[in-house]
């Protein structure tokens, strides 16, 4: 497994503190970690030009926007279609898109999408079904979400040793 080079352990548990709670204070973050804020502050921008932290965002409740349900969509494209497909579904569907990712196995894309009734995703369907190299779909409605997250810091790094949340 490849060693994560130039990062360290207070690092990472400044990275746990941000996925956490992403509007932490670094004064808060270097109270608990027993630094300065101004230590903090220059370790976050390590990571961000690192790219290891990547953005901040804010969480939305798309149920309280009209858009409660989600959608898991598999497609399946032609031989090396996938990628094509895949950009083809970002620039038709927008920001009834929350993920794309191209994968192996029976099929070669995989969605989730958002929608407010069905008459909607019966739009996204169609859109999607217009894309070119596009073979078959299989749509399933999201139940229930047991857990979700937009992003985790991995117990296990390879080449630092971290403490475990638990």
């Amino acid at each position: 497994m490849p060693r994560v080079k130039g990062i360290t352990a207070k690092e990472i548990e400044i990275l746990r503190k941000l996925v956490e709670n992403g509007r932490v204070t670094y004064t808060q973050i270097a109270r608990e970690l027993g630094m300065s804020p101004a230590g903090v502050m220059k370790k976050v921008r390590k990571l961000e030009e690192l790219g290891i932290i990547k953005g901040y965002t804010a969480l939305v409740e798309h149920a309280k926007l009209g858009k409660g349900n989600k959608y898991i969509i598999l497609l399946e494209t032609e031989p090396g279609k996938h990628s094509e497909v895949s950009r083809k579904v970002v620039e038709l569907l927008g920001n009834s898109v929350l993920e794309v990712h191209e994968i192996t196995g029976q099929y070669d894309v995989v969605l989730k999408v958002i929608a407010g009734n069905q008459s909607e995703l019966n739009n996204i369907l169609r859109k999607i079904q217009s894309i070119p190299g596009l073979r078959d779909t299989n749509t399933s409605l999201v139940l229930d979400t047991v857990k979700e997250r937009p992003s985790v810091v991995p117990d296990e790094i390879p080449g630092i040793t971290t403490k475990k949340k638990s």
